[in-house]
């Protein structure tokens, strides 16, 4: 044998591979996407699986779907002679019915029309896959409305109650997260600091921190305080004292501004000490500490 033929490339045997492996890709990436959660839980709350997010899932799972159909075409055209002759009788040599693929075109059908007709187990099989995406919901990682991270500070204020648009500029601002306008968009703004939709909206509200400053402990304290903990679970571990030191404030202003608005404070209470002293929260504390006056 020369060694042209030993090093000549088999494409048959490329096509096969192919064929084979985003079979494999398409199928793995395809029970993924069974158990993800819905867009509106998975953009919200940045869910990922094995570090990917859905979005990629999806992207990995398209693409493997339309490498495996050119795929397979390719492979029905190279290996056309034995595909053609599943169609003849065996005994006649010539196109017949037979029952292999008249079966198999059967079983399609019948799967095609169960599925539409909701008839068990296809539909128990749908109805288990909508149960798992459901469960991955709660009240604690759902959107104030479906779809939050789509919509812009503007929009958000608007279509969401109790949520004032200056106070959420202010307690990004407090947080040190340059918004720029109004207009941006809750998801974009999140994605350009690194951070979830609904993180992000914590920190608007005044229900977490960033970690001002940088990092640290007061970052992983806002990272898993979330919503839903009590006034300012993030913020709230930081003192007021910390707090006017990392925003440039007079410690003794500060503490005169929040006595004049009916706070019992010293420098070393917490944010969340300051806050359940009169049920208030700690936006509201944020606001009076950054008003101008006094």
């Amino acid at each position: 044998m020369s060694e042209k033929a030993k090093t000549k490339f088999n494409w048959r045997s490329y096509v096969s591979v192919l064929t084979a492996l985003s079979f494999i890709g398409m199928t793995f990436t395809g029970i993924i996407l069974f158990f993800v959660p819905s867009g509106r839980v998975a953009n919200w709350t940045g869910w990922t699986m094995l570090a990917l997010t859905k979005q990629q899932w999806i992207g990995l799972h398209d693409w493997f779907s339309i490498i495996f159909v050119i795929a397979s075409i390719f492979h029905l055209y190279l290996n056309w002679k034995p595909f053609v002759s599943y169609f003849k009788s065996k005994v006649t040599r010539v196109f017949g019915l037979r029952a292999e693929w008249a079966l198999a075109t059967v079983t399609c059908i019948a799967v095609f029309v169960c599925t539409l007709a909701g008839v068990k187990p296809f539909s128990s099989l749908i109805s288990w896959g909508e149960s798992i995406k459901q469960s991955w919901d709660s009240p604690r990682q759902r959107a104030p409305i479906p779809h939050a991270e789509l919509l812009s500070l503007r929009e958000l204020a608007e279509k969401v109650t109790n949520v004032d648009l200056e106070t959420m500029l202010s307690n990004l601002k407090a947080n040190r997260i340059d918004v720029g306008s109004p207009d941006v968009v809750l998801g974009d703004l999140a994605e350009a600091c690194g951070m979830t939709p609904a993180r992000l909206y914590d920190i608007a509200l005044g229900q977490a921190a960033t970690g001002i400053g940088g990092g640290g402990r007061h970052g992983q304290a806002g990272a898993e305080g979330g919503r839903g903990g009590g006034p300012g679970r993030g913020l709230g571990r930081i003192t007021l004292k910390q707090y006017c030191e990392q925003m440039d404030l007079d410690l003794d202003t500060s503490i005169k501004k929040l006595k004049d608005a009916g706070f019992t404070v010293s420098a070393e209470m917490t944010f969340r000490d300051i806050a359940d002293s009169t049920g208030a929260r700690s936006s509201e504390i944020i606001n009076i500490l950054q008003a101008p006056g006094h």
